[in-house]
Order: C-alpha cells, then sequence, then structure tokens
C-alpha cells in the first residue's frame, strides 16, 4: 500500500497533464483512504481470518496467534499513516481499538492480558497520534492520557515510556516546551527502567527539541549526547517495540538539525540534514517531509531563497495525498518567513502557485494553530 501510493501520485503527476490535478490528487487520497479503511482481515488465509472472526465473536476464544496478528496489525496500521496520512488511517485504526476494548472487557488472563492490554494502549496512543497530525491536539492529548494509563495497566515499561516521548512532543508543537520537558523527564526515568537503549535514545530525542525550544542550549546538547551514546548500544539485529520501527540514527540528525535551526545555526544544521536524508527510510512520508522542511528553512535563514522554495515545493508535491494538518502548517509556516525575510519574490510565486495546485485554495489563507 505505501509504495502504490508513491507510484501511483507520481504516474498521475507525469501521464494525465490535462486534468485538474488537484481534483485528481484529492480523489487518489479518498481512494487510498478507502483501501486502508477495508475490513481488517480480508488478506488473512482463509484459516486465520476464521480466527479472527471467531475471537470477534467470542473474546474467550484469543489466542497466542489471534494476539500475534493484532500486533502486527497495530504496526502496518502506523505504516499506512506514515504514508497516506492521518486522514486514511484513523477509522481503521478507531475500529481496530474498539475491538479490544471488548476483548478486555471479556478479561483475558496471563500473558495474554498483559498483551492485550499493550495493543490497546498502543491503539490507543496511535489514534491520539493521528489526531495530533490533523491537527486536534486536545483530542490527542485525551488519548494519549488513556494511552499512558492502559500501558501501566498491562505494565509495558518501553511502552509507556514512547507514549510519554509522544506527550513531550505534542506539548512542546503546542508551544508549551516546559511541559514538553516535564513529559521528556519522565520518559527517561521510565527508559532507563526500561534498558532499552531505542527507549533511552528516543526519550533524549524528545528531551532536546523541548530543551531547546525553551533556549536551555547546554541541556539541549547533553541530552544529544546521550540520544548518540544510547544510539550506539542499539543492536543491528534486536528485537524492539513494534513502535520503534521509526526510529534510528536518521532521527537524531534530523532532531539536532532541528535544534540547530533554532539556535540560529543554519551551516550545522545542514551539515546535520544532510546526515539525516542519507540516512532516512524514504518510504516514510512524514519523517522525510519534516526533514526536507528542516533543510528549506537551513537554506532561508542563509539567504538561499531559491532554493529553500525549490525543497519546500518539492515536499508539498511529495504529501500531495499525504494531507498531514501538521505538515501543511510547517509548510505554511516557512512560506510566510520566506515572504518576512525577503518579500513577495519570484521564488515565493512559484511556490503559492505549487500551493494552489496541490492543495486545497483555502489552504493559503490558513496559519499554524497551536492552540
Amino acid at each position: 500500500m505505501n509504495e502504490l501510493a508513491q507510484i501511483l501520485t507520481m504516474w498521475a503527476e507525469r501521464f494525465m497533464p490535462d486534468h485538474d490535478r488537484r481534483t485528481l490528487l484529492f480523489g487518489l487520497s479518498g481512494a487510498f483512504a478507502v483501501a486502508a479503511a477495508a475490513p481488517l482481515f480480508d488478506r488473512l488465509p482463509p484459516g486465520e481470518r476464521e480466527r479472527m472472526a471467531g475471537v470477534l465473536a467470542d473474546p474467550d476464544r484469543l489466542d497466542e496467534t489471534a494476539i500475534t496478528h493484532a500486533e502486527r496489525m497495530v504496526q502496518a496500521s502506523r505504516r499506512q499513516g506514515d504514508v497516506l496520512g492521518p486522514h486514511a488511517a484513523l477509522q481503521v485504526v478507531m475500529a481496530q481499538r474498539r475491538m479490544f476494548q471488548g476483548i478486555l472487557q471479556a478479561k483475558p488472563s496471563g500473558e495474554l492480558l498483559r498483551r492485550s492490554q499493550s495493543v490497546y494502549a498502543e491503539l490507543t496512543q496511535l489514534v491520539g497520534w493521528l489526531l495530533f497530525n490533523i491537527g486536534d491536539y486536545q483530542a490527542a492529548q485525551h488519548y494519549y492520557d488513556e494511552a499512558r494509563t492502559a500501558a501501566h495497566d498491562a505494565q509495558n515499561v518501553e511502552l509507556v515510556t514512547y507514549i510519554l516521548c509522544t506527550m513531550s512532543h505534542l506539548a512542546t508543537w503546542q508551544g508549551k516546551p516546559r511541559v514538553g520537558i516535564d513529559h521528556a523527564v519522565a520518559a527517561e526515568v521510565w527508559a532507563r527502567r526500561s534498558q532499552s537503549p531505542s527507549a533511552l535514545a528516543y526519550a533524549s530525542d524528545v528531551a532536546a527539541r523541548a530543551y531547546a525550544a525553551d533556549g536551555e542550549w547546554d541541556a539541549c546538547d547533553e541530552a544529544l549526547d546521550t540520544e548518540r551514546a544510547a544510539l550506539a548500544d542499539i543492536p543491528t539485529a534486536a528485537p524492539a517495540g513494534n513502535w520503534w520501527y521509526f526510529y534510528d540514527e536518521s532521527f537524531y540528525w534530523a532532531t539536532k538539525s532541528g535544534c540547530s535551526l533554532l539556535r540560529g545555526r543554519p551551516q550545522d544544521a545542514l551539515a546535520a540534514n544532510a546526515q539525516a536524508l542519507t540516512l532516512i527510510d524514504s518510504t516514510n512520508l512524514h519523517n522525510r517531509a519534516f526533514t526536507l522542511a528542516f533543510q528549506s528553512e537551513a537554506l532561508m535563514q542563509q539567504g538561499e531563497i531559491s532554493e529553500a522554495c525549490q525543497i519546500l515545493s518539492g515536499v508539498v508535491r511529495m504529501t500531495a495525498v499525504h494531507k498531514s494538518r501538521r505538515v501543511d502548517q510547517c509548510i505554511l509556516e516557512l512560506r510566510d518567513q520566506m515572504n518576512t525575510r525577503h518579500g513577495s519574490t519570484k521564488d515565493v510565486a512559484e511556490l503559492d502557485e505549487t500551493l494552489r495546485t496541490y492543495r486545497d485554495a483555502s489552504l493559503l489563507k490558513g496559519r499554524r494553530n497551536n492552540s
């Protein structure tokens, strides 16, 4: 599904030039949303499909095979959201979450209970993450709070760490870096208890972002150093929680780039950004879009407005189907900074034309809302 979305979007751009491109891309977005929300178990082999149907009819029939499939299902939904955008993934994740509410009400026992609680916590966090990217921050906070409680119920320390990290990210994005620091510090405590280098590395990553947003540069540098050291401790072939699938060395470099931008050091930001783009998973459109936006901002800070606009235009085209409100807010904020710093240049006008082509016209009137 992820690769198909990118291929069809490029095909539509190249081979259907006479069509209204915006209408065509919106149609593709709707088609992918329908595909993502197709019946949850249609692609399973008949035996497994019958097993899952039996669990839905009678949660007492939950077994090792069914819970393992459910864990894989959550990871697949995360990846769909990364590529197709939050709107495409939200409804199917909500359906999965309701299913596990029913399973938990049947009170499974032992290891099946713990794993069911963890799946429910993951799905609840994922709903919050998708709502975060849609731009509904209040609802995202609600689901994050519930997810944290569910992860504690499961005594899943590593998952608790991850959820606290996402809560820190949400607070920092909303312009509340000190609240972000609170959550990041708590995440680091639980990460050390989990003895997971992935957990410690990511907790340090969100801490660095929060400290940078608050202008606490020594603490930011210390957090980045901790993250780098923890990254080196992650065994290449080590099994990790499904939620760490996105995290690797590229994330460290992207965060270092973002922190350098906040510090007014565009050359350092570009150097770190180059490392991130070399390592990043190209199928994760969400992460790639934000990393390229950092590159555009660094070039803008250096006065290289033409190249900055070209890169940002590429982000607009790349995320035409993705439809993340946060990505769009980032694009608009950078566009406004370009106008403020350099005026209405030809390059900015061409960027606006790209926005009119690949986004709804009302987006150009929007502004970032951190509430």
